[in-house]
C-alpha cells in the first residue's frame, strides 16, 4: 500500500469521526433532558478531537506504536439496536452510544485485517482500540447509572 492509499483510508476515518461527531449534536437536538443533551455535546467535541488528531497524524509517526488492550464489558453485545427518536431517557441515549461505537471499532479492526501494510494496519488498530475505549466509557456509564437503578 502506497502512501496515496494510506492518505485515503485517514481520509475515510476523517469523515467517520466528523459523521460521528455530526450525530451526537443532532441527537443532543432531539432530546428534551438538557442534562443529556449537554453530554451529548461533549461526545460531539471528543469525536471532533478525534478527527483532529486524524488531521494532523504524521504517517511517518505511525510505525511502531502497539495498539492499547481496552477491557470488554460486552454489554453492547447483548442488546437490541435502537434508533434516535424525540423524547428519549438516558438509557436509550448510552444504549444508541455503545452501538455506534461499536460499529466504529469493527470497521477499523475490519479494515486492518484487510492490509497487509504495517504501518497502515497499525493505524487501523490504534483507532479501533480508541473506539473501543469509548464503548467501554458508555458500558461503563450503562453499569453505573443504568443497572444500579434496577
Amino acid at each position: 500500500m502506497n502512501k496515496e492509499q494510506l492518505q485515503e483510508i485517514i481520509e475515510f476515518a476523517i469523515q467517520r469521526e466528523q459523521d460521528a461527531a455530526d450525530f451526537y449534536r443532532d441527537l443532543a437536538g432531539r432530546v428534551n433532558n438538557k442534562t443529556i443533551a449537554e453530554e451529548l455535546l461533549k461526545f460531539s467535541e471528543i469525536e471532533l478531537g478525534h478527527k483532529r488528531k486524524l488531521q494532523n497524524l504524521d504517517l511517518d509517526k505511525v510505525v511502531g506504536r502497539e495498539p492499547q488492550k481496552v477491557a470488554n464489558l460486552k454489554i453492547v453485545d447483548y442488546m437490541v439496536k435502537q434508533e434516535p427518536k424525540p423524547n428519549m431517557d438516558w438509557h436509550d441515549v448510552i444504549a444508541i452510544a455503545m452501538q455506534r461505537e461499536i460499529k466504529s471499532m469493527e470497521l477499523y479492526r475490519d479494515l486492518a485485517q484487510q492490509v497487509e501494510d504495517p504501518q497502515v494496519k497499525n493505524l487501523l488498530e490504534n483507532l479501533s482500540a480508541e473506539e473501543a475505549e469509548h464503548k467501554l466509557y458508555f458500558e461503563r456509564l450503562w453499569d453505573e447509572e443504568v443497572l444500579l437503578e434496577n
